[in-house]
């Protein structure tokens, strides 16, 4: 059954989300709510014994500044294949990946029984999860640079009201608690809430999921693990 989705995540990403939906014989509208702004962060010179990667975005944005890898067999952890693939075209030749977020990331580390180790962790100041705690006791130091950050966009207001009424009936995908957040406060502002009572709002995980919960949804779905292919499946 071909269904509706509204996709409000950040370009490129909305794109690649509409086209993976489009296969499944579904229709995406796109409004992306966000977009990736490089914090023009200094990395440091230091060496590392590695690299993590909780999101593509950071990936993107070192390969925007042209970052060459100080050694392109130190390996690279990352969330998801889609990151793991970004750092592999990034020139990175050892990498590991896992599907989930932070949390499987971590546990992935310590099934590697790594030594004591330093690693720079290339992320945002909007995470939700303590990367540098976690690893902690694995005795794996983690040095944080947030490289990119998601700066809100607000849509016209005519485009807002066509994008919800089109998916009234349908489903709208939720990525981040700051997400979340930015839409709730749009869709108080446009009077729109009242048109979801019939649209089936799925989160990526319960977290981000928060800030649209008093919302009179027709259901609220969250992916049993941080993945888009699990919040794809739910949609049957």
């Amino acid at each position: 059954m071909r269904m509706k989705v509204l996709i409000t995540r950040a370009e490129p990403a909305a794109t690649q989300t509409a086209a993976n939906l489009a296969k499944q014989g579904h229709e995406a509208i796109v409004l992306p709510l966000f977009e990736v702004v490089d914090t023009h962060a200094n990395i440091p010179e230091q060496s590392y014994d590695g690299f993590i990667f909780t999101s593509k975005n950071a990936v993107d944005v070192l390969k925007s500044r042209n970052w060459k890898i100080p050694n392109p067999d130190l390996p690279a952890f990352c969330v998801g294949h889609k990151t793991e693939k970004a750092a592999q075209v990034l020139g990175f030749r050892k990498t590991y990946s896992a599907n989930g977020g932070g949390a499987a990331l971590v546990e992935l580390m310590s099934t590697l029984k790594l030594e004591t180790s330093n690693m720079l962790y290339f992320s945002t100041p909007d995470k939700s999860f303590d990367m540098k705690e976690a690893l902690e006791p694995h005795k794996v130091h983690v040095k944080t640079v947030d490289i990119y950050q998601a700066q809100p966009v607000i849509p016209e207001s005519k485009r807002l009201q066509q994008a919800i009424s089109a998916v009234r009936d349908g489903f709208i995908f939720t990525y981040s608690a700051l997400s979340s957040e930015h839409l709730a406060k749009l869709l108080k502002s446009g009077n729109l809430s009242q048109e979801l009572k019939k649209c089936t709002l799925i989160s990526i995980s319960s977290h981000a999921v928060k800030a649209l919960e008093l919302i009179d949804w027709k259901d609220i779905l969250i992916a049993p693990t941080p993945q888009e292919k699990e919040m794809i499946a739910l949609m049957r």
